[in-house]
């Protein structure tokens, strides 16, 4: 059943949607601009829709991650040959290409709109933990609580960059920031990796501190400096919905909460059995949650950040694991449990999905994956529209 998660007034407002952003990245003006710009001029044919690129650019970085997945059996180490290493670091890269080149193709068109925005969005924020967790296992991370800290890094990182441009209205990235130049050194550490061995990061030691552990620890550093960024250009643009702003970071958290009970709580030990599950499970919670804040930006609504899908599965993997902790007698398998919250969590984003492209082509009668307005379609029936925002 397809669901409005935008309110009637919200429709509106999508109609008069404008896009408000800049990137000062020296990488992005000097590289990644002109190599999107010069495939839109000479490589990619006019009739190609934006979101069409966008999704082979996601395929780039799922492609190699599917290998690896079938090819270490779910953990997040183990021997990876140095051609994947080159094939992650080359479909890196060209998602990063074509992620610039869809809004340039959608200029060129003359297609723009909330829809890719919103499109463009989504894939970013699965890509978080596709990508992290295909750089986790080169790198040699392991099923360990590590895996997990490191993923909650980027996907607060991100969460907090999506939740600055809902207040500030407008996206702008610094002139260093996760979106280039972070790519480009997951870019580099792919391709260290296969000149090298994945080995390389577990055998390389700084002080007797193992190199992808400094690794980590960069993560660390960059995303705090980021997360505080997001907080003091929120506050600069209106201080008095700072606290308003800061109320909905609830949900963030509780997926960061979600994350660590899951990892340091588990009487079954799912964060060293299971890591790569867990970032799995809260990725589509995280993917979802993005999603919604998202569309409350392009819509000009206010952002319902307590989903029940999400708060409702995270609370039963929660409390299961707790009061298993705490009285020491399991009330469920922890391991099916979670694969049925992983399974939960991928049926809600693909609700959700759906309904947001299908609501949105609507409103603003276009197609999602064809250039073209929209003709007989764009006149369905009001009446069969689903009120049910908040799911």
């Amino acid at each position: 059943m397809i669901s409005n998660f935008v309110t009637p007034q919200g429709e509106k407002n999508l109609i008069a949607y404008k896009y408000v952003g800049s990137d000062a990245s020296l990488l992005y003006k000097h590289f990644f601009s002109p190599c999107a710009q010069y495939l839109v001029d000479n490589v990619i044919p006019e009739w190609l829709a934006p979101n069409v690129i966008t999704l082979v650019g996601f395929m780039c970085t799922m492609i190699p991650h599917v290998i690896i997945l079938y090819m270490t059996g779910g953990t997040l180490s183990g021997y990876i040959p140095p051609w994947l290493c080159f094939l992650a670091a080359f479909g890196q890269l060209a998602y990063m290409i074509l992620d610039n080149a869809d809004g340039k193709q959608a200029r060129k068109t003359g297609s723009s709109s909330p829809l890719g925005l919103l499109f463009d969005h989504g894939c970013d924020a699965m890509n978080t933990f596709v990508s992290g967790l295909t750089l986790f296992t080169i790198i040699q991370m392991g099923n360990t609580g590590l895996s997990s800290w490191a993923y909650m890094m980027p996907m607060t990182a991100f969460f907090m960059a999506t939740w600055e441009e809902y207040y500030v209205d407008g996206l702008h990235l610094p002139i260093i920031n996760g979106a280039n130049e972070g790519i480009v050194m997951a870019i580099f550490m792919f391709i260290a990796s296969g000149i090298f061995g994945t080995h390389v990061w577990t055998d390389t030691k700084f002080v007797n501190i193992p190199l992808n552990m400094m690794i980590f620890y960069s993560f660390v550093f960059m995303s705090v400096v980021t997360i505080i960024s997001n907080i003091v250009n929120v506050c600069k643009k209106d201080s008095s919905k700072l606290c308003g702003a800061l109320f909905n970071l609830i949900a963030i958290i509780y997926l960061n909460v979600t994350i660590i009970v899951a990892t340091f709580y588990s009487s079954t030990n799912l964060g060293k059995e299971h890591a790569r599950l867990i970032i799995y499970f809260v990725g589509f919670c995280f993917a979802k949650l993005v999603g919604h804040l998202q569309m409350s930006h392009v819509a000009h609504q206010d952002f319902q950040q307590f989903r029940k899908s999400t708060i409702f599965v995270c609370t039963i993997l929660n409390a299961s694991i707790i009061i298993t902790n705490y009285t020491k007698q399991g009330l469920v398998d922890e391991t099916k449990l979670l694969y049925g919250c992983l399974a939960y969590s991928i049926i809600a984003y693909v609700h959700f999905a759906m309904s947001a492209i299908s609501q949105f082509c609507r409103v603003l009668r276009i197609h999602a994956f064809k250039l073209g307005k929209r003709e007989d379609e764009a006149l369905l029936d009001p009446t069969q529209k689903v009120e049910m925002y908040n799911a």
